[in-house]
């Protein structure tokens, strides 16, 4: 059984006031990713493609995703040996990773471009999948409003990337979905598909 005293200190660490994930990339469409998050999963992606404006996006992850993204995290004992997490292998360069939680009583912070450990990789592809998400969002709102005709090629990159689970929280595309299905301007066509994809993501749970 546990002891009171690894209880209690795991309640502790459970109760982190920030944790941010950042992947800077020098090559890709985005040359900086973050999402910063609270212990409630309340907090702000934000991203900036070369030659653009930051985007900031506030949200709130679905009970599911917390819950996958606390899991993660407590897999890596709430980034304990951070130091250790870069693989000593040569591969290639993906763009270095920061993570920092911030706790009560102290800060743990790790850089990486590739870890051995499954665990942190894990945890890093949460957040890369979520981070995907909410930029291709934010490409389908503005569709919606400047390139309504692109709405179908978009909803097909959705649902290609829900299939490769490469989406971290499904759930948040729910109201946008909603949104295409009930926009009278958009093909019908498009607004089907929307439902469609709304309806796989609610069978999923």
């Amino acid at each position: 059984m546990i002891s009171v005293a690894i209880f209690l200190s795991i309640l502790r660490l459970a109760d982190f006031s920030s944790f941010t994930y950042c992947h800077e990339n020098s090559r890709g469409l985005y040359e900086l990713q973050c999402v910063q998050l609270d212990s409630t999963a309340k907090g702000e992606v934000k991203f900036k493609r070369r030659q653009a404006d930051a985007v900031n996006v506030q949200i709130q992850l679905s009970p599911a995703a917390r819950e996958r993204f606390m899991a993660a995290l407590e897999a890596t004992n709430y980034l304990a040996q951070g130091e250790t997490y870069e693989s000593n292998r040569k591969v290639a360069d993906l763009g270095p990773k920061h993570l920092t939680l911030e706790l009560p009583s102290e800060k743990r912070e790790s850089v990486f471009n590739f870890s051995d450990r499954k665990e942190v990789m894990e945890l890093a592809a949460f957040f890369d999948a979520l981070i995907n998400q909410e930029t291709i969002s934010f490409d389908v709102d503005n569709a919606i409003q400047f390139e309504r005709l692109s709405i179908p090629k978009r909803l097909d990159q959705i649902e290609n990337e829900l299939k490769a689970n490469r989406i971290g929280d499904p759930d948040r595309l729910i109201p946008m979905l909603e949104k295409i299905e009930a926009d009278q301007r958009l093909m019908n066509y498009a607004r089907t598909q929307a439902g469609k994809i709304k309806k796989q993501i609610q069978t999923r749970k």
